[in-house]
């Protein structure tokens, strides 16, 4: 009994329905289609009539896909320049490091008791040694320093002329000069033609944290310009020893700025 009632409610319903229907299309007939063009409009609020589907997300996708990929980019170039602003850093601290060193040697140089005549090679005679502009009329002597723009001992005068010198520069064969550290341990820095050679002569501290050998006053040579810096060369400490070698393709410097040092003889 129970189902027969359900079943007469359902037709009711879609009797209804019909009727409903059918009246709708009835007063969309005689109103010229009114309703109709009202529901299509309110549809096409909603939903765009020039725009499909599949566009529409196609171009939803489309964005979506590339914001990430930007912020894929965008995150690897940040963590690039994290990773070089790391690397510059630590390049810094240690041309901090240089600079302090370098800045502590040269104080140390007593620039009021010497004076630099600026010189340069012009060609290379039979001995396949440069010749320096500057010889007597400079007063220049035999084993005197020649230093690049940065201080450095380069060379030294061998042989004087009226009017040039011959230098024997620090990748020559002949090239042979003591040193010392600021521990005071003597050196002998030579070129054997393959290598340049440091070692110790006489030893007064054995130690690895040298950063400079440099000439002195001892050696007849004017006091504390550096020769080598030995920071980032391996060293050889043993009972009595330090020792190093490097190659001499390793030893280079412009010839554009060089100068012989001069005792100042002003009192």
């Amino acid at each position: 009994m129970r189902d027969a009632n359900l079943t007469v409610r359902n037709y009711i319903i879609y009797i209804i329905f019909v009727f409903f229907s059918f009246s709708v299309m009835v007063l969309d007939f005689f109103s010229n289609q009114e309703i109709s063009t009202t529901i299509s409009k309110r549809i096409n609020f909603l939903v765009p009539s020039d725009i499909s589907f599949n566009e529409y997300f196609e171009f939803f996708n489309s964005d979506l896909f590339q914001t990430r990929n930007n912020l894929i980019n965008e995150n690897v170039r940040l963590k690039n320049e994290i990773l070089e602003l790391r690397e510059l850093r630590v390049e810094n601290d240690l041309l901090k490091e240089e600079l302090e060193a370098n800045q502590n040697l040269i104080e140390s140089v007593d620039i009021f008791n010497y004076f630099y005549i600026k010189t340069s090679p012009f060609m290379r005679n039979q001995e396949n040694h440069y010749l320096i502009s500057g010889g007597y009329d400079k007063n220049f002597v035999k084993n005197d320093i020649v230093v690049n723009e940065e201080g450095f001992v380069i060379g030294f005068v061998d042989k004087i002329f009226q009017n040039h010198s011959e230098v024997i520069f620090i990748y020559d064969s002949e090239f042979s000069m003591p040193a010392i550290d600021k521990f005071g341990n003597e050196y002998l820095v030579e070129n054997n033609g393959e290598e340049l050679l440091i070692y110790t002569t006489s030893v007064n501290e054995l130690t690895s944290n040298i950063d400079f050998i440099f000439t002195d006053s001892k050696f007849d040579q004017p006091s504390r310009f550096p020769i080598l810096s030995l920071n980032e060369i391996n060293l050889t400490v043993d009972e009595n020893k330090i020792s190093t070698s490097f190659e001499i393709e390793d030893v280079n410097f412009s010839f554009t700025d060089i100068y012989v040092v001069k005792a100042n003889d002003l009192p």
